[in-house]
């Protein structure tokens, strides 16, 4: 059985100027155990585990673009900044490259083989949201998600959400529908009936381009902001009560932005769209 269904969020990883800070960060914060890729080919690439699974990644940030800058206003940082990438499971990488160049979107890195481990290639949408997409190898994706410790949901945050309608169906497949939950207008995108990722306007959270955002799950919210700030984190947004839980927005000490929410029963969480 195939854990990711083309189109769904599989993999994640971020892009730092100084992975062993960003690994501390991460482990003292989330509790993850991370691990060096062996392979001299991999250039330091270091997983992140969960209770001894994969559940995303870091390594240093080589792709320098104007997708790729700073989240808030008057950052001023030098260099290709840390960022949060959102890898969605593809069956043909060079496929769905033709389609993003039919649809509007941008090639930022055109399609590669990764040690063996799989197929990749990373865009832009209309409105400037950069993703990559993953052709399974021997690697699939992240072995846990929607659960305390691991990717909880990915949002699209966006003023593009008119031309979004049209690309992500014609790209990845996704169907824009209503989330069904009291007080969250924003579309949730699904895979059949599946839902696997949101929307949020952009600006809500400080930052000022459009991005796919990761949200981790915790088990206390509050708790793991404070945490992270006694990491050399900061916060955007303070911890609040949303339709879809108990959530705070964060920057790491690099500036990579995420979220932490405590996912309420009834919210989709991060789904594979397994097949």
């Amino acid at each position: 059985m195939t854990r990711f269904a083309p189109g769904a969020p599989a993999w994640f990883d971020l892009g730092s100027p100084d992975v062993a800070a960003s690994a501390d960060f991460y482990t003292g914060l989330f509790g993850w155990t991370a691990t060096v890729v062996s392979d001299p080919g991999a250039g330091g690439y270091t997983t992140f585990s969960s209770d001894g699974k994969l559940v995303a990644a870091v390594a240093r940030h080589q792709i320098d673009t104007p997708y790729h800058r700073p989240y808030g206003p008057g950052n001023d940082q030098h260099g290709m900044p840390a960022i949060w990438t959102v890898y969605f499971a593809t069956d043909d990488a060079d496929a769905l490259t033709k389609r993003v160049e039919t649809a509007g979107g941008e090639v930022i890195m055109t399609p590669m083989d990764v040690l063996g481990l799989g197929r990749m290639a990373v865009f832009a949408d209309p409105a400037g949201a950069a993703f990559a997409v993953w052709r399974k190898g021997v690697m699939e994706g992240a072995e846990v998600t929607g659960v305390p410790g691991s990717v909880g949901w990915v949002e699209l945050v966006t003023d593009g959400i008119g031309a979004a309608r049209d690309f992500y169906p014609a790209t990845l497949g996704l169907a824009p529908a209503d989330t069904g939950l009291k007080g969250v207008t924003d579309p949730v995108w699904h895979i059949g009936d599946t839902p696997v990722a949101g929307t949020q306007e952009l600006g809500v959270t400080g930052a000022v381009r459009p991005h796919w955002a990761v949200l981790f799950a915790v088990r206390d919210c509050d708790a793991t902001v404070r945490r992270a700030v006694e990491l050399g984190g900061s916060v955007e947004n303070e911890p609040a009560d949303t339709p879809r839980g108990r959530r705070a927005d964060l920057l790491d000490p690099h500036g990579a932005g995420f979220s932490v929410v405590e996912l309420r029963e009834g919210y989709p969480a991060a789904a594979g769209g397994a097949s």
